[in-house]
């Protein structure tokens, strides 16, 4: 599932400002909203921050510019773009579908609740962001706009390591060279990986070039509890494994990955030859529940060497201190690089203190984890 990107047209300041605030809150992390206050704006952000689905005051549809109406002109400057237009009008849903919109929305009056308003904004935006986005351009972590708004508008939690978690971690990484040999391929028996900002995306690809057979894959996403759900649902049809959201009970098996559901740590206990999940709500780590950490330290303390750990783009350091414990106990380790992730924020924490032990695109991720646990 690639990440949303989401541009309001809005001349109205203050509306603009309030329906900005609401996609930011209520969008899954990773999401990335820009906006645009014209028309002549609006165009010029196009090919810079490649939305994938619009949201347009419908009261700028029949703006003209360079001799066209906008939403016209929008839906042809914005190929394969869906287009979400709201307006005050009960009547305009016809004129808006013809004009080219996608859905268009009844906004309520001044003073009137928003609430409303905003989910069914946002159901709109992610049922068509399931049924199209697959279909939108490949952005990647390049896109000029992108990195920009989200360093304004995201800024990272402070570097707090929680005392339930430090005690685990005070001997010295072991740094040691990438193995590439064939010895300790079959020694692997489970996958954790960890991603927040931008992960939705780079999971993705990252599974979509794995190939069966392979161990078990446990997976820790920042993402709120409705839409974890819907991510694994998502990717149980893009990738060549059985996807599901973990429940607690859970056995791991081969070919099989477990998306941590929102709203709950998820821990791995081994059981004989194998891994049985716990899924349950605790306090936040690193601010944010499920946490990255708390599932590596688990996978450390059940798996061992014989597990693999993966950090991608995120911000922040969750999971950084956990990869460290898994490499302390023999696992694999590896990290996506500046170059490609959204935000080099959780790899970049656990690189430094040398829990990464081979850092890489995020292009050849897939092919690092199949030479080591094929």
């Amino acid at each position: 599932m690639r990440n949303l990107r989401i541009l309001v047209i809005d001349n109205s300041i203050t509306f603009k400002d309030s329906l900005v605030q609401e996609l930011n809150r209520r969008l899954p992390p990773g999401s990335l909203v820009e906006h645009a206050s014209q028309p002549v704006d609006a165009q010029g952000k196009l090919p810079l921050f490649k939305p994938t689905i619009i949201v347009l005051n419908f009261a700028l549809a029949s703006a003209i510019v360079n001799h066209e109406k906008f939403l016209p002109l929008l839906v042809k400057s914005a190929a394969n773009t869906p287009i979400i237009a709201y307006g005050i009008l009960d009547n305009s849903q016809t004129t808006a579908k013809r004009l080219g919109a996608t859905i268009y929305l009844k906004k309520p009056s001044t003073g009137q609740p928003m609430n409303g308003f905003f989910d069914t904004l946002i159901s709109n935006i992610l049922v068509i962001h399931t049924q199209k986005g697959a279909a939108n351009t490949d952005i990647g972590a390049g896109a000029i706009v992108t990195k920009e708004i989200w360093k304004a508008t995201k800024p990272a939690p402070p570097p707090t390591v929680e005392k339930q978690h430090a005690e685990q971690r005070t001997a010295a990484p072991k740094i040691e060279p990438f193995i590439t040999s064939t010895a300790n391929k079959n020694d692997i028996n489970l996958i954790a990986i960890g991603a927040s900002t931008g992960g939705t995306e780079a999971i993705t690809k990252v599974l979509q070039g794995l190939r069966p057979p392979l161990p078990g894959i446990v997976i820790v996403q920042h993402i709120p509890p409705m839409f974890s759900k819907l991510f694994a649902e998502r990717l149980n049809h893009e990738s060549k494994f059985t996807v599901k959201e973990a429940v607690s009970g859970d056995v791991v098996m081969p070919n099989h990955i477990y998306i941590a559901p929102g709203g709950k740590h998820m821990t791995v206990k081994r059981m004989g030859s194998q891994y049985m999940l716990e899924c349950k709500p605790g306090p936040p780590v690193h601010s944010v529940c499920p946490s990255v950490d708390v599932l590596f330290d688990s996978v450390a303390a059940e798996a061992g060497s014989r597990a693999m750990g993966v950090i991608l783009t995120g911000m922040g350091r969750d999971g950084a201190d956990g990869l460290l414990n898994m490499r302390q106990q023999g696992s694999h380790t590896l990290g996506q690089d500046a170059a490609t992730a959204t935000v080099y924020g959780m790899p970049k924490a656990a690189y430094e203190i040398g829990a990464v032990e081979k850092q890489l695109p995020l292009n050849s991720i897939s092919l690092a984890i199949l030479k080591l646990a094929q």
